[in-house]
């Protein structure tokens, strides 16, 4: 008998042991599903039972868990959103009743105010009255502008205590001047069948003069003379027109003994006379 080749053992040897490798059937792996806990062996990537990959992690809440917090959720954002607008809804409510009583207290200051500075002044020039209607006209009439000038004076004077006071806001006071109380009227003092003189008054802030013109910057007043008996009446004036008077913080009507006011209300004054 031959001795055999050693390289051909070798070669056969190898042969085998491929043979024995390819011969062998792997044990199929027993596998539990994460999403249904079936076990089952399967080389495949789905579950037999429930159809879902074994390698897809599963949901950590159930359907219907997963609804339930939905709904919860959706509750919850709209309680939340409803509470919203309830405090902004109240805090607006707030805010506007704040603006409000702010607004009240500022219009009551502002009409306390202008009571204050419209409160009526008096004086009396006993020494200078009116009260012998037999007198020449021309000393009559040099009586009533004395009359005239007293209230100009006194006029200026209180505007002067009114800026001491800080009150007025203007540098200084210049002088006043006294015209009729109407726009082109005739001033009262010149007629000597009234007795009774009206006038419109500005204590003088500033004046300029420009070709022969001057013009003057001032303070309002109003005052009356009661010429026979020498009392003098003045108010500080804040004129306002119809539509300043619904823009305005507040007004304050003028006391009728300021102008001497028969007649009703009318306006942001009175009318004079009584009508008709």
């Amino acid at each position: 008998m031959s001795e055999q080749d050693p390289r051909e053992a070798i070669r056969a040897r190898a042969r085998e042991n491929v043979r024995e490798i390819f011969a062998r059937v792997p044990e199929v792996p027993e596998r539990t599903c994460p999403h249904c806990g079936e076990q089952a062996r399967s080389r495949g990537e789905h579950c037999p039972a429930c159809g879902r990959s074994y390698f897809v992690k599963p949901d950590r809440f159930s359907v219907r868990t997963r609804r339930i917090l939905q709904a919860v959720s959706a509750l919850a954002a709209a309680i939340l959103l409803a509470l919203i607008v309830v405090v902004l809804s109240h805090q607006a409510h707030d805010n506007d009743v704040s603006a409000r009583a702010r607004r009240a207290a500022a219009a009551s200051a502002e009409r306390t105010r202008l009571a204050r500075e419209q409160h009526p002044h008096h004086a009396l020039a006993g020494a200078l009255r009116d009260d012998a209607p037999d007198a020449a006209p021309a000393s009559r009439l040099r009586t009533r502008r004395a009359l005239v000038e007293r209230l100009e004076r006194s006029i200026t004077d209180d505007a002067r205590g009114r800026v001491a006071r800080h009150e007025l806001r203007a540098r200084a006071i210049l002088s006043t001047r006294c015209h009729a109380l109407g726009n082109g009227a005739r001033s009262d003092e010149l007629d000597l069948r009234k007795a009774l003189g009206r006038y419109s008054c500005e204590a003088a802030v500033e004046t300029a003069s420009n070709a022969g013109i001057t013009s003057t910057l001032g303070v309002p007043f109003v005052g009356t003379i009661d010429f026979p008996g020498g009392r003098l009446t003045w108010c500080k004036d804040n004129p306002a027109s119809a539509s300043d008077v619904k823009q305005a913080l507040a007004f304050v009507r003028l006391a009728r003994e300021c102008t001497a006011a028969r007649g009703p209300a009318f306006g942001s004054g009175y009318l004079i006379e009584p009508r008709g």
